[in-house]
């Protein structure tokens, strides 16, 4: 038997392709742009695995981060409340290990544990550096607000005015919107102890007119008519 081929029904592919691209006007663009847009199509390819080799890199390295931020500070927090461990020890510790892993958003929450633990032992420097480095380790506003919130506090206990009215300011410049009624409270009554009355006013009228909180609207007005007088 014998196998014939019909040449007729075996077109050049490239030919064909080109001819079926071209019955459209944007199949005849990529017809024309061929090697360009098969580029396009494997950068795109390419970058998507590459976002995804990312991603699980970092999500690796934040867990192992955790892991070990989660291991120092249930080892040796229990240690620091017991008094068999020092503050500054504690202290040291910690942040030796933080550095280790790098400065990753999840820190932020094992470094909020580990200064509220000094402070309630009254380590307000320790506690307050732990804090500011904190700070260098995320962008998130949310964490800003709570990492600041404790900053103040403790720039307050240390005595240090101006450190604190400067992380209220942080606070509100970071875009979270928590308790702003409070926040300004705070600054009137920063501005006023350090004797900037006309801020101290303008914070106060904040909350007044804008605050949300009752309570905080109250204390405000009683300042503002106190400063008055």
């Amino acid at each position: 038997m014998t196998t014939t081929t019909d040449s007729t029904n075996t077109p050049n592919q490239g030919t064909s392709i080109d001819e079926a691209l071209g019955q459209t006007e944007f199949g005849g663009w990529i017809a024309q742009n061929k090697v360009p847009v098969l580029s396009a199509v494997i950068l795109i390819i390419v970058g998507v695995f590459a976002f995804g080799g990312y991603r699980h890199m970092v999500e690796t390295k934040n867990n192992e981060g955790s892991n070990a931020l989660y291991s120092v500070v249930s080892t040796n927090l229990p240690l620091f409340e017991k008094g068999s461990l020092s503050a500054e020890d504690f202290s040291s510790k910690f942040m030796s290990e933080w550095e280790s892993v790098g400065h990753f958003e999840g820190g932020v929450s094992f470094a909020i544990e580990v200064s509220d633990a000094l402070r309630a032992k009254n380590k307000y420097e320790l506690a307050h550096n732990i804090m500011m480095k904190a700070a260098e380790s995320t962008s998130s506003p949310q964490a800003l607000y709570f990492v600041h919130a404790r900053a103040a506090v403790l720039a307050e206990d240390l005595g240090n005015k101006e450190m604190a009215i400067d992380h209220l300011n942080k606070i509100l410049s970071s875009g979270a919107k928590y308790l702003e009624g409070k926040v300004y409270l705070d600054l009137g009554r920063l501005y006023r102890e350090s004797g900037d009355l006309e801020k101290a006013k303008t914070s106060f009228e904040w909350v007044v007119e804008k605050g949300k909180e009752a309570e905080f609207k109250k204390v405000a007005r009683l300042y503002l008519e106190e400063m008055a007088q």
